[in-house]
């Protein structure tokens, strides 16, 4: 499965994972500090173009710093300002944030991918290194995350299409 077919079907099942949920469900920590889904959403909805355009910016420029930590105010601003947005927001920003970085990706030859920056904390990384555990993997554990903060919450992937 390619990179591209990865990152849709994960987009495809948090969007299949909400669908029918009450809003409580989507905006309910599911215990204290933890993240309601919508947060989670709202993340993903950044964390996508952001790693997209941080390959870009290794592939203009091997060898130079890129990345962020958790703590980053770019990637706290954006879930605070979005976690509490309508569902039929965040469905439209999911799927047009993932076809952003698709697109990002895509204008960049699959020949670069090899091109390493300096992570900010794990050092060098490749562009496909980048694009496996910031984007692929990320957002796959964040459908795990999903999925868990639903089920502690009592709503059980049987009771969703």
């Amino acid at each position: 499965m390619t990179v591209e077919d990865r990152i849709g079907r994960a987009v495809d099942l948090l969007l299949a994972r909400l669908e029918g949920l009450p809003s409580q469900a989507l905006y309910r920590e599911p215990s204290p500090g933890e993240w309601p889904v919508m947060s989670t959403l709202a993340h993903v909805v950044e964390m996508l173009p952001y790693w997209a355009g941080q390959c870009q910016l290794i592939a203009r420029q091997p060898g130079n710093t890129f990345g962020r930590t958790h703590d980053d105010p770019g990637r706290l601003g954006a879930i605070a300002e979005h976690a509490h947005d309508p569902l039929d927001v965040v469905r439209t920003s999911l799927r047009s944030s993932a076809t952003d970085a698709l697109t990002t990706l895509e204008a960049i030859p699959r020949d670069q991918w090899h091109l390493t920056g300096q992570h900010v904390r794990r050092g060098p990384m490749s562009i496909e290194q980048v694009v496996d555990e910031f984007m692929v993997r990320h957002i796959e554990d964040h459908v795990v995350q999903v999925n868990a903060v639903l089920s502690t919450l009592g709503y059980s992937p049987s009771q969703v299409p």
